[in-house]
């Protein structure tokens, strides 16, 4: 009976260490290489590789970012990446300028 309780015990906090293991670990969207916009109009998942990025810029009163980007093609090439309150601006804005 104490065995069994003592490998349940030992279970749970390996269990425990490994969800807190990938809490630490997870990264910040505003530090991967890619930027993820949302979707487009398809519902195709629109990204671009930040090393493509030559401009982005915060609007406040919108809760949005705009990056824009080098593209042969567009000359206006630009993804936006809209926040849904201020706070989530800021906290992106803020990691986005320390993690570039």
């Amino acid at each position: 009976m104490k065995e069994k309780k003592n490998i349940s015990v030992g279970l749970g906090i390996l269990l425990f260490a490994f969800f807190l293991m990938g809490s630490l670990f997870q990264k910040s969207e505003a530090g991967l290489a890619v930027i993820k916009a949302g979707v487009d109009q398809d519902g195709n998942p629109v990204c671009i590789n930040k090393s493509n990025v030559y401009m982005f810029k915060k609007i406040q009163s919108q809760n949005k970012i705009i990056f824009l980007y080098h593209d042969p093609i567009d000359d206006e090439a630009s993804i936006t990446k809209t926040f849904s309150d201020p706070e989530s601006l800021d906290n992106y804005w803020k990691s986005l300028v320390e993690k570039w």
